[in-house]
């Protein structure tokens, strides 16, 4: 049992490495809104992910139609690089926050907005479906593992992914504190760079 559940915490860490705009986007909203954002984006990230783990786990027949699809990569692709340039336009823009400010709690409409972003960007992430969907089939279904070993494997992705991702959340908290206006106005366009490169790069590979 122990053997999956390392299976899955090798797993975890691979993918908490390579989502690259999601890190960005954890870091840009712990700095301008506050720690409890960022959780919330991130709360949004791992529904994503256990939206994808039950929809390949219990759905694979189906999953493998969609898969087959001639233009979902295409679809996936244009709507993430859409919503990645569409972001880092809208964080270019912004002004940086009043680090001196008092800070206030974010409202739940806050709240809610910034889940949405989480579980927007790491669904329509071309390569987290892209990870999943092989993942699965793979490492699960072809090996023909038990329920219990599957959810072993299962678990050590996602316990390993809360606290990679919990880690970035809390370490962003403590550069905030460290920022002056004139650098948190450059880091906050540097991360709008980022995403904005994410999404060229994205579409570049989807369309040519």
């Amino acid at each position: 049992m122990l053997g999956y559940v390392w299976e899955g915490i090798r797993a975890g860490l691979v993918l908490s490495l390579l989502v690259g705009p999601l890190v960005v986007l954890l870091v840009q909203l712990s700095l301008r809104r506050g720690t409890l954002a960022s959780f919330a984006a991130a709360l949004g990230i791992w529904t994503s992910d256990v939206l994808y783990i039950s929809l390949s786990h219990f759905g694979l027949e189906g999953l493998e139609r969609l898969l087959d699809y001639e233009y979902l990569h295409e679809i996936f692709g244009t709507i993430g690089s859409i919503l990645l340039i569409g972001v880092g336009i809208v964080m270019w823009y912004r002004d940086p926050p009043n680090l001196k400010a008092k800070r206030i709690l974010p409202s739940r409409r806050g709240l809610l907005s910034a889940w949405a972003q989480g579980f927007a960007l790491n669904t329509f992430n071309p390569f987290t479906t892209f990870f999943w969907s092989t993942f699965v089939v793979t490492q699960v279904h072809n090996r023909h593992l038990y329920a219990y070993e599957a959810m072993a494997v299962y678990g050590g992705i996602m316990v390993t992914i809360i606290i990679a991702d919990s880690c970035k959340v809390l370490g962003a908290r403590k550069i905030r504190a460290l920022l002056r206006p004139a650098t948190m106005l450059r880091a906050q366009r540097a991360g709008a760079v980022a995403l904005g490169l994410f999404g060229l790069l994205l579409a570049v590979r989807v369309w040519f």
